[in-house]
């Protein structure tokens, strides 16, 4: 089975980022339109357009656009009437006349598109302007590069308005292949707000360090409401090469907002390990001219990244205690936000400390085969659990 559609073939990373942007705005999308009359979405960066198919499906533009289509069809079956805008940045003359075309069609009517042609970081004024009508705004942030795109002070007037959330590429390896060089010691100072010492961390501490550091800088600069600011991010490799290519860094202020998005970056991921098992054995088989026993979704299982149980085991003794503690969104949200482990990987820790009699859920007689703990339960507020005295 061919895991990677041709029109993937040669920027396969880009399967990857659709692939959860697809799987995102649709719970994104179903959830706030419950509440919201008006959603916005703004793609900072609609090109280049490097569309393979005819239809440009396999673009940011076609899917967010079939899927506020579609969103907007199936709110409407629940009595849900709501308003869908669309605005697409593109500075490239030629792609910017392709937009216009392609947003012209008949079939996106029931959606209100726009586009505008030039630099993000010159039309950041008419984008807060398109926008700032007080509903809610998703900003997919999807760049080529970094320099003006992803700086804190290049963001801030995106960060301040309320009721938004952010999908931020993180060009990490520009970064990587550039620091620590002086020249660029500017550079720094405004991504990460100070040039971070890192000359006595490993090269995976290093990143690990400074995602983190981009990370906390956002959520900083995002204006004091009664939702804290709250990220999390998704690592992209390269096809071939196990090295970062980017992150995608999401930002948003609810805790519910971050176990949907970790739900489908865990999808996200495993169709990660598939495309670069798949690539990789294709590029064997064209090395040697044999064909392989194993297809790449089995090679995808055995190359998979594995956590230590005992670690997730460990911090969630670490957390509990013998006085009964609520595990809710809110708890889980923290949890992810702390660790960055995904939520199978602490459902399947807590199952095991139960078989073990070292934890006990007080709102489950047995151990579930899924949700072990549910933190959804009672309105989000959870369940509670209660580690064992040993």
């Amino acid at each position: 089975m061919v895991i990677i559609p041709d029109d993937y073939k040669g920027r396969e990373q880009s399967l990857i980022k659709h692939t959860l942007l697809r799987q995102y705005l649709v719970k994104l999308f179903m959830i706030i339109g419950r509440h919201e009359k008006r959603i916005c979405y703004v793609d900072c960066f609609s090109g280049p357009w490097q569309a393979e198919s005819e239809d440009m499906h396999d673009t940011s533009v076609a899917i967010s656009l079939e899927i506020m289509k579609g969103c907007k069809q199936s709110l409407l079956a629940h009595s849900k009437d709501v308003h869908f805008r669309a605005l697409f940045i593109e500075k490239d003359a030629k792609a910017h006349g392709q937009l216009e075309e392609f947003l012209s069609r008949d079939e996106w009517g029931q959606i209100e598109t726009k586009a505008l042609h030039g630099d993000f970081y010159n039309l950041r004024p008419d984008i807060c302007n398109w926008c700032n009508d007080g509903s809610f705004a998703f900003f997919f942030i999807d760049p080529t590069g970094w320099k003006e795109v992803v700086e804190i002070e290049t963001l801030m007037p995106l960060l301040q308005r309320n009721k938004s959330e952010y999908l931020i590429n993180f060009m990490f390896d520009f970064i990587r292949r550039s620091y620590p060089q002086n020249t660029l010691e500017e550079h720094m100072k405004a991504i990460f707000s100070e040039v971070p010492n890192i000359s006595h961390l490993s090269v995976d501490e290093r990143e690990e360090f400074l995602i983190q550091l981009y990370q906390d800088h956002l959520k900083i600069n995002l204006p004091t409401t009664l939702n804290r600011a709250r990220s999390t991010c998704v690592k992209v490799l390269y096809p071939e090469k196990d090295r970062t290519f980017y992150y995608l860094v999401y930002l948003t202020r609810h805790p519910l907002g971050i176990i949907e998005f970790v739900e489908e970056s865990e999808k996200a991921e495993f169709v990660q390990r598939q495309v670069r098992a798949e690539v990789k054995q294709n590029r064997r088989i064209s090395r040697t001219g044999q064909t392989e026993l194993w297809g790449p979704e089995a090679l995808a299982d055995i190359s998979g990244k594995t956590i230590d149980l005992s670690k997730i085991k460990e911090y969630w003794l670490d957390i509990l205690s013998d006085e009964p503690k609520r595990i809710g969104v809110e708890q889980m949200a923290n949890m992810i936000e702390e660790t960055g482990w995904f939520i199978s990987n602490f459902q399947v820790a807590l199952a095991e400390l139960i078989s073990e009699g070292k934890v006990r859920n007080l709102d489950a007689s047995r151990i579930r085969p899924k949700n072990v703990v549910d933190f959804s339960k009672n309105k989000n507020a959870g369940e509670f659990l209660q580690r064992l005295i040993e």
